[in-house]
């Protein structure tokens, strides 16, 4: 007989975006929940990347106000940078790990179905 006392079988919980950080539900649902951010992700839910003066101009606004909205799905972990040649060339995307499949979104604690513009 063994003094060690046996231990329950572990279920691993899958990370569905292993190389991506967990985010706060509260801050991308507050993101997400914006009506004009909302067809920010449509644009980039299909890979799609853009530049803060290209994605004004396909929203019809300032680049300023473009700005604003990219900052808070930036802060909230919805989409990414990288940094371009200048400021001006900053790329905005939704990391590919995010999206698993076609106009899907994987934000860890849930999935978006994204319908294409």
């Amino acid at each position: 007989m063994s003094d060690a006392s046996p231990k329950p079988p572990q279920s691993p919980v899958p990370n569905p975006v292993p190389s991506l950080p967990a985010l706060d539900p509260v801050a991308v649902m507050f993101a997400l929940g914006s009506e004009f951010r909302w067809p920010i992700i449509q644009l980039l839910a299909d890979g799609r990347e853009m530049s803060i003066s290209e994605g004004a101009a396909l929203a019809g606004c300032t680049v300023v106000n473009f700005s604003k909205h990219l900052g808070v799905l930036l802060n909230a972990g919805v989409v990414d940078w990288r940094r371009g040649a200048d400021r001006r060339q900053t790329i905005f995307y939704i990391p590919a790990a995010r999206r698993p499949t076609p106009g899907v979104i994987d934000y860890g604690f849930c999935k978006l179905t994204v319908p294409s513009t």
